[in-house]
């Protein structure tokens, strides 16, 4: 928020709304145009908060809520609907913005030719940021219905239950729709197409045009309306040809997961159903990933074949009593070295040590040194980052390492606590978990099961990927292998292997905050007034409002009780285009604001709980650019924000000649902005003119705030 602008906020939060741990949505799922959503009728013998946790646990951030499901288990008889009163729809928002789920779609929900009855409806969704409304209206409530899908730019997407329904047969819903606002569609039901006997490639090319959203299903068998749903791509649907022909089409949108079958115990079945999706889009060219596993065989992987062997559709890797392994050995993908991408992959193990490689290299047969992330059944342990023949041990599970040009190595802040993540149940020893790894230039992440696990700034020297014997440094590029390591008999299990390689736009990762002292940054004020200090910031116990810092380093914190008893803070190094990824912690209340150059403010605001966003909120452009959604966490909760950026330019006479622009601001793994063209600076900055370069800069008069793992990458020239 500017200097001297004042905001109130009414912030309603109950305790058991709030987890002592968020996952992280995985970026590629927010920006992908293809957004896999969860039918809470899925969930129909639990609540809807129920329903939000186990779409949560799944990986899956959007949800399609139904009419009529209980709310939680603490509100009495309180359903979700559209009726349902101020206090219940703001207890509904705190679940979905605690567990970083977004509600998008409603129905199957009555849409009556009666303009007071449909408004509480368009009412309901327009005030719960809803985008679709699902029903099986009446033919004569069209000229109606198209009057308020005008009106409040909200879809009205028609779903089809089985023959008798009216609107089984698609050609129903074309004629209804013929001549109307495009606005209203279809709700594709694959499985009740498949109950009424019709193919759903040829229902989808039929409604052309006016597919809003999908209820995806597969169903045992055709032409039954007492089948059942099974996993993705088992069934009697032609998974593949409908993702081809939506492919085809250029479909964007939801595609939700109504899975009825199972009631009690769906989401593993449903877990199954996910990779398959994603599987499927890969092979009709909607994704850039690369699945390297073909779920058959092992072509494409060399090894040791008497210990490696593909058996329904997971890799195993097995050491026997009759067959050891005398070293650790390792099963290559043969795809050659990668630099900047995405891993993506699933694994079991039942005893035993083992490792995913990756921007690794063969010095001996079978034999691979380079960067590992760790799989063993260990709490606080698996998750962490080793270098195979190499460095030996890296990052531990919830650090933020830095290692310098002398290899010294350095913990320069957390990405998460250990033990909260234990506790939150980062790692399942009993089941399937997914590794996400990231590597850009010298910056690697890595995350387990949603949860970000350890990040490394590795700035040694880089070893030549061309000689076997060059181990002791950082790896800019490499191969992927799959470990079994030395010793007892052991099992370790691989499937759902996937990559997407990376565009290098922008250059090394430059850390603005060492973690143990201010002296790369600078007060814009009289030093004597600078209260920001070095540590970690909690919470007060004593008062929601404030942060009190406790001992040790990592944390960049403005512990202040009120407005104007700091200065706002700001880095000396300076930046043109570039990418910057930082966290932030506010409490309850309280106010600050990331200015990019020192001159373009990106709000810090405590909004959790709010309804509808401002231009004053978390995560908007300061009073000019409202954010699309709440993407906004529980107060005293880590936030991440990644923005990427354009400056102005100026000729070689200081004439502007383009304007700065936001090309993308992320809050929480959400996309709120992209593109935002900016006429100027906002109010507050540095020194309210625009420049080439400029220091990234944090409000510090306004509230308590921390910051921490501050990451500039400049664009590439």
């Amino acid at each position: 928020m500017s200097k001297g602008s004042k905001v109130g906020v009414m912030l309603m939060v109950a305790a058991a709304c709030v987890p002592a741990l968020a996952k992280v949505a995985t970026i590629q799922e927010w920006e992908s145009p293809w957004k896999l959503t969860m039918q809470a009728y899925t969930f129909n013998r639990f609540t809807f908060f129920e329903a939000v946790d186990k779409t949560a646990s799944l990986g899956l951030r959007y949800i399609e809520a139904y009419p009529g499901q209980r709310l939680s288990a603490d509100r009495g008889n309180a359903a979700f609907v559209h009726t349902m009163s101020s206090e219940d729809k703001q207890a509904a928002m705190l679940k979905l913005q605690s567990a970083g789920v977004r509600l998008v779609n409603y129905g199957v929900v009555g849409l009556p030719n009666n303009e007071n009855e449909c408004r509480k409806v368009f009412n309901f969704a327009k005030e719960m940021g809803i985008r679709t409304i699902v029903s099986e209206p009446p033919e004569d409530a069209f000229d109606l219905i198209e009057k308020l899908v005008k009106e409040y730019d909200i879809n009205v997407a028609i779903h089809n239950h089985p023959e008798p329904s009216h609107y089984w047969n698609p050609d129903t819903v074309l004629k209804v729709c013929q001549g109307r606002d495009k606005r209203i569609g279809a709700c594709a039901d694959t499985g009740h197409w498949m109950r009424s006997g019709l193919k759903a490639v040829e229902q989808l090319k039929k409604l052309q045009g006016r597919i809003i959203s999908l209820h995806l299903k597969d169903l045992n068998e055709f032409n039954n309306k007492g089948a059942h749903d099974v996993i993705w791509g088992a069934g009697e649907v032609d998974m593949k040809g409908v993702l081809a022909e939506l492919k085809r089409q250029n479909f964007a949108g939801h595609f939700s997961i109504e899975y009825e079958y199972n009631w009690m115990n769906s989401v593993p079945e449903i877990a199954e159903c996910i990779p398959a999706f994603n599987r499927i889009s890969a092979e009709v060219g909607q994704t850039d990933w690369q699945w390297i596993f073909n779920g058959k065989d092992l072509s494409g992987w060399k090894g040791d074949m008497r210990l490696w062997t593909a058996q329904d559709g997971v890799i195993r890797g097995e050491t026997t009593p009759e067959k050891q392994t005398h070293g650790n050995t390792f099963l290559v993908w043969e795809g050659g070295r990668l630099k900047d991408f995405e891993l993506m992959l699933k694994f079991r193990i039942r005893n035993g040590n083992s490792g995913v490689q990756y921007r690794s290299k063969e010095f001996a047969e079978f034999r691979i040194t380079g960067y590992q992330a760790e799989v063993e059944n260990a709490q606080g342990k698996v998750g962490f980052l080793y270098h195979e023949g190499g460095r030996g041990w890296l990052v531990n599970v919830g650090d933020m390492m830095l290692i310098d040009e002398k290899g010294q190595k350095k913990v320069v802040g957390r990405v998460g606590d250990q033990a909260a993540m234990i506790k939150a149940g980062y790692y399942d020893e009993q089941d399937w978990n997914e590794y996400h790894i990231i590597c850009r230039g010298n910056q690697v992440e890595q995350y387990l099961n949603g949860f970000q696990t350890i990040e490394l700034i590795d700035n040694d020297r880089i070893t030549n990927p061309e000689d076997p014997a060059d181990r002791n440094g950082s790896i800019r590029e490499g191969v992927i292998a799959l470990q079994i390591h030395a010793g007892p008999p052991m099992l370790v299990e691989f499937k759902d292997v996937r990559i997407r390689r990376l565009e290098p736009r922008y250059g090394d990762a430059v850390l603005l905050f060492n973690g143990e002292d201010l002296g790369q940054w600078q007060v814009n004020g009289p030093d004597a007034k600078n209260k920001w200090v070095v540590g970690k910031a909690a919470v007060s116990p004593d008062n929601p409002k404030l942060l009190v810092v406790q001992d040790g380093k990592g944390e960049m914190i403005n512990p202040v009780k009120e407005h104007g008893e700091s200065l706002d803070f700001y880095s000396k190094a300076k930046f043109g285009d570039c990418r910057i990824e930082v966290e932030v912690m506010v409490p309850q209340g309280s106010n600050s604001g990331i200015y990019v150059m020192g001159e373009y403010e990106v709000q810090v605001l405590d909004s959790f709980g709010r309804m509808k966003m401002g231009s004053g909120d978390m995560g908007a452009i300061y009073g000019g650019f409202s954010p699309p959604v709440n993407a906004c966490k529980a107060p005293g909760q880590w936030q991440q924000y990644v923005i990427e950026w354009k400056a102005p330019k100026f000729d070689a006479n200081g004439k502007k000649t383009a304007n700065a622009e936001f090309v993308k601001v992320e809050l929480n793994g959400q996309i709120l902005h992209k593109n935002l063209v900016m006429n100027g600076p906002t109010p507050g900055g540095v020194t309210g003119k625009e420049a080439a370069e400029g220091p990234l800069m944090f409000q510090g008069n306004h509230g308590p705030v921390a910051y921490r793992n501050i990451v500039v990458r400049p664009l590439k020239q």
